[in-house]
């Protein structure tokens, strides 16, 4: 007796259709990028080594992020605060671990663009171009630096260490 081609062709079908979904039940998607939380004060200190007791200067970014939108304000003093940059307005968006940051620099009008990656309590910032160069004066901005997050409690009377393994110095 000969099957009808109809009973063959819709049984073939149904068969691919369950063995696609069991196909799918049994996959598993792929991990879900993890989000970052660019949120807080992010520094990295720089001090002239050839002074020990000089002041020092370096880098400062407080951020707010909402959802994917990063705002925040920035700081900058050379080492031995020979020149203080204070102030910048930081706007971005944060994708998965990675932020994309246009700082604008309050003290020249320099407009640049930094791509920042978060490593735990570590950012890893780099300077990508210059949207707008400075028109008076020269910008205190990390270009290629790891910033550390700050910590919410003091350390003791242990020596606290940023993401570069560079004692902390505290300005008294």
């Amino acid at each position: 007796m000969a099957i009808p081609r109809f009973t063959i062709q819709a049984s073939a079908l149904a068969l691919i259709t369950s063995c696609a979904g069991l196909g799918g039940c049994a996959s598993t998607s792929p991990a879900q990028a993890v989000k970052a939380d660019f949120n807080g004060n992010w520094s990295v200190q720089w001090c002239d080594k050839t002074d020990p007791g000089a002041d020092c200067g370096g880098f400062n970014v407080d951020l707010s992020q909402v959802g994917d939108k990063i705002s925040g304000e920035s700081f900058g003093a050379r080492a031995r605060l020979s020149q203080i940059d204070e102030g910048g307005v930081v706007r971005g968006v944060a994708i998965g671990n990675t932020a994309i940051l246009a700082i604008e620099s309050m003290r020249s009008g320099g407009i640049y663009l930094v791509a920042a990656t978060i490593d735990g309590r570590c950012m890893h910032w780099k300077m990508r171009d210059t949207i707008r160069r400075s028109e008076r004066d020269i910008d205190i901005i990390a270009g290629d630096d790891v910033l550390t997050k700050s910590s919410s409690a003091p350390s003791g009377n242990e020596q606290e260490s940023d993401c570069r393994g560079i004692p902390i110095r505290r300005q008294d």
